[in-house]
């Protein structure tokens, strides 16, 4: 359901703050004007959207249990301060990332990122810490709701289903042509301002599933829970490395530290050698 102006932001707001208080809601918002390379986000950029998933029990109009508010063009600062009285009440139940560049006083259930499905992609970095996309399609951490999850998805009309989340460089991005109008290999992404209004339908889908994704993460294991799973058999392998020990070849073993070694020489020779350009006595 899309929010673009103060009356239905009002009926909105209501609801959230009176019929479905009882429930958790997930939030996230889409930043602009901030280089995430350069600056934190408390105090820098300016939120252009955000959306908030009540779960399926929630209905806000028309079977909708997402809400998408457009701060760029549907009113602004008036529109988000509508939303004070949910998210500066600290008795609502509220999950996502820190919404720190929203100037408003949040108060958050839990933060997303201390959540069991995390501390999964912390062991396996490769899948891509943090990302909701990795999160999401993960069997492990979404099958336990696979049903409820697709039913979800099918009743918010989107497509994705369990699969998870696509990239925004999947999404939005456009190949650089070359001189001669043809494709090149490296790809753009335009201003998230301009994705909002011009892929207005498709950038609106992309944005509310980020706030779907973390409610679907909330629910089942806890970090108790990841604790006999994964870390208390990982310390039972050390402890037995430990205590029987474990076949080593000692010949090859006493051969390979020798190269090692030699390695190890060559690599402080060479720092060395760079650092005293800049400092003599590196030497």
């Amino acid at each position: 359901m899309v929010v673009d102006n103060v009356s239905a932001a009002k009926k909105v707001v209501w609801m959230l703050t009176n019929k479905y208080k009882h429930l958790v809601h997930a939030c996230d918002t889409e930043v602009a004007k901030i280089d995430v390379k350069q600056e934190t986000p408390v105090d820098h950029g300016e939120v252009i959207c955000f959306s908030i998933y009540s779960g399926p029990e929630a209905d806000f109009g028309n079977g909708k249990s997402c809400i998408w508010v457009d701060l760029l063009d549907g009113g602004g600062r008036d529109l988000l301060n509508e939303f004070a009285p949910f998210f500066e009440d600290p008795s609502i139940k509220k999950l996502g990332f820190p919404l720190l560049s929203t100037g408003l006083q949040v108060y958050l259930y839990i933060y997303a990122m201390f959540s069991y499905p995390c501390a999964l992609g912390f062991i396996e970095t490769h899948r891509g810490w943090l990302q909701s996309e990795a999160l999401t399609g993960d069997r492990r951490v979404m099958s336990e709701d696979k049903k409820a999850y697709q039913k979800d998805m099918s009743k918010d009309n989107t497509d994705e289903g369990f699969m998870g989340k696509i990239s925004m460089k999947d999404i939005f991005g456009r190949r650089k042509l070359k001189k001669d109008g043809s494709a090149g290999k490296i790809s753009t992404i335009a201003p998230v301002e301009e994705l909002q209004r011009k892929e207005r339908e498709l950038w609106i889908s992309y944005s509310a599933f980020d706030s779907i994704n973390t409610l679907k993460l909330f629910p089942g294991k806890s970090m108790f829970d990841f604790y006999p799973e994964y870390w208390q058999p990982f310390g039972e392998i050390l402890v037995k490395m430990e205590t029987e020990g474990m076949l080593v070849d000692r010949e090859y073993l006493s051969e390979i530290e020798k190269v090692a070694r030699a390695e190890q020489e060559a690599a402080v020779n060479r720092f060395r050698k760079w650092a005293s350009k800049h400092c003599p006595d590196a030497k």
